[in-house]
């Protein structure tokens, strides 16, 4: 009888096969054309009673298990050199990436499109979603169309609009994607199209015309069109980069730049799902024959393992890592460890799938403390409300994403909400460690509101800013992640400028309180020696100081102005000034009365009637 323990390394290789084998015939074949999966979509739509309805398809791969899941990955090469294309690279590369994701990946190798390799070799660090997908045409309605919410398709389009200005140039290559594709006639929206006679600045600038119902235009272009705003309309063409993104989990935009000065790869990694980019990754190279390897280690290094969050609470969360029972390897570059640092995302979509809120959550971070299997449990960090906590739903996506910072400083900008120009000057920024509530000072902002802030042995840092004692941010930063780093916090320098006057008033009233006192003590003692003149002199200048009612209406102006100046957004501080007037009024209304001058009027009129000396009152004479 033989024994089969899970220890020994044969068994362990004959799992890891198995598992590749299982995923791989469950999953569709990783060299699927961008034509099929936009022919699959469009295809999804149905007639119900006179009108069209959208019916989104559910893929297959939706129904694996996430940890059994692997990841659907484009890679894009972007170069101008014509040795250095898909073809070229895709058997050697696809070699060096089975080393590590042969079982985690399913991978298309293509060359990028020319919006994105024009994009790429413009900036790598400033690639974006609606820069990569700003060429690909759509259709652009006006939302304030009578018939905008009937409108959900161009199939739908031509039964509410009568006419589609298009530029000749667009419409021709769109009715020739089109028939690429397999429907010449755009869903029936082709014999709408109208020919403007003019460029594509000048069809924009039709969009507030009355007679203008829709626009053949880039998305570039329509994301600009305002007042109305413009509802976007997919088109059943090839080579859209937003279908692309649509269908896989990761895109990696490869940029090969065979410069005389150094040839170098530029690798940067899009969560198709979040829309998001990661930093750039790069890497120099010396010959044709290393590139794939090249290439093969840069885009490694660029890649970021997702977990997906199934519980969240205040301060930890549980997700599961993506195809995490397909890692047979601890140091797998798709593994997360224990320590590691997580950057959670979120997406909502309407009833459409079409997000209304994407992205990273700032200023939040998780540290996973535990794991056990594909499951991993996380410390959260947030220096907001909210975020991970919420109602589970199909239409809320939460991710997260695993960091690797590439440098080991970030530089920290602060400067006043809303106000990039005006930074915030000498703020003191403490750190608190992780396991305790110890603060240590960490340095103080400069003439621009900025401050270094250095890589330690802990991968992030939890920052929280003062301002003269008041607590206004906590901010959790990971050092390294990006070169900088902006909070748009709610400066504190008003308050304290409303505290600095609020003091000033406290100490003129005591000041105030002491002149009075002595005042009044040499008037009561000219009066006993006879001396009128004098006392009336004396009794003329405490007429003369400030009284109650001029401070009162000087705090009153103050106070107006500073709520003025703080706005309506920042109701915290102006919560403490009003405290610190209301408490300066009540000081005042005690210290500052008309009795003491009204006593000592009194105190004349008894010395006149005494014949010029004020005399003993009954309580002295009787001591």
């Amino acid at each position: 009888m033989i024994r089969y323990t899970t220890n020994s390394i044969a068994t362990r290789w004959w799992v890891a096969a198995l598992c590749a084998v299982m995923v791989w015939f469950c999953t569709p074949a990783p060299f699927v054309t961008a034509q099929s999966s936009e022919q699959d979509e469009a295809a999804s739509t149905e007639k119900e009673d006179g009108e069209e309805t959208v019916v989104v398809e559910a893929d297959p791969r939706d129904d694996e298990p996430w940890d059994y899941s692997p990841y659907r990955v484009m890679i894009w090469i972007a170069s101008r050199d014509p040795r250095f294309t898909a073809e070229t690279l895709r058997e050697p590369l696809m070699s060096y990436l089975d080393r590590d994701f042969n079982a985690l990946w399913r991978t298309t190798i293509e060359d990028a499109p020319a919006s994105v390799v024009t994009a790429a070799f413009r900036s790598m660090d400033t690639l974006t979603f609606d820069r990569i997908a700003g060429p690909d045409p759509v259709i652009a309605v006006k939302r304030d169309h009578p018939d905008a919410v009937r409108i959900q398709s161009v199939r739908s389009l031509p039964k509410y609009v009568r006419s589609i200005s298009a530029t000749a140039g667009l419409k021709e290559d769109v009715i020739r994607r089109a028939a690429e594709f397999g429907d010449e006639t755009i869903g029936g929206s082709a014999a709408k199209l109208d020919v403007f006679d003019g460029d594509a600045l000048a069809l924009a600038q039709t969009w507030n015309d009355s007679s203008t119902e829709a626009l053949l235009v880039t998305r570039g272009q329509a994301l600009t069109l305002a007042k109305p705003g413009a509802k976007i309309l997919k088109l059943p063409v090839t080579g859209l980069v937003a279908t692309t993104v649509d269908k896989y989990d990761k895109i990696f935009v490869v940029r090969i730049d065979d410069h005389p000065d150094g040839a170098t790869v530029a690798v940067v990694e899009m969560e198709c799902l979040m829309q998001t980019f990661g930093a750039v990754v790069t890497s120099p190279f010396s010959s044709t024959v290393d590139l794939p390897s090249v290439v093969g280690h840069t885009v490694t290094r660029a890649f970021a393992p997702m977990v997906r969050i199934d519980d969240a609470g205040q301060q930890t969360a549980t997700s599961m890592i993506r195809a995490g029972n397909l890692i047979m390897d601890p140091d797998s570059p798709a593994n997360v460890k224990v320590g590691n640092v997580l950057q959670p995302m979120i997406r909502k979509n309407d009833r459409n799938g079409k997000p209304i809120a994407l992205g990273r959550i700032e200023w939040a971070f998780l540290i996973v403390t535990e794991k056990q299997g594909p499951n991993v449990v996380a410390d959260y960090y947030s220096g907001m409300a909210g975020g991970l906590q919420g109602r589970k739903n199909n239409r809320t996506f939460k991710m997260a994403m695993l960091l690797k910072p590439l440098t080991d400083h970030t530089m920290l900008r602060l400067h006043a909400k809303g106000r990039e120009d005006l930074p915030l000057i000498g703020y003191e920024l403490y750190e608190r460690e992780l396991n305790s509530k110890a603060m240590t000072f960490v340095g103080r902002t400069d003439w621009d509101g900025r401050l270094d802030i250095k890589k330690t042995e802990d991968p992030m840092r939890l920052l929280y800013v003062k301002n003269g004692g008041a607590v206004l941010a906590r901010l959790p930063i990971v050092p390294g992640l990006t070169p900088r780093e902006v909070a748009d916090l709610t400066g504190d320098d008003m308050r304290l400028q409303a505290e600095a006057y609020i003091r000033g008033v406290q100490n003129a009233i005591i000041d105030l309180v002491a002149i009075r006192k002595l005042l009044a003590a040499r008037i009561r003692l000219r009066l006993k020696k006879g001396e009128m003149e004098e006392a009336e002199k004396l009794l003329n200048a405490l007429r003369e100081q400030p009284t109650n009612e001029q401070l009162a209406n000087d705090m009153g102006r103050s106070q107006a102005e500073f709520i003025k100046e703080l706005g309506s957004r920042n109701p915290n501080q102006k919560r403490k000034v009003d405290i610190m007037f209301k408490e300066t009024r009540e000081m005042l209304g005690k210290q500052i009365t008309p009795t003491v001058i009204r006593d000592l009027e009194n105190d004349v009129q008894r010395a006149i009637a005494n014949g010029g000396t004020l005399p003993d009152d009954p309580e002295e004479e009787t001591e």
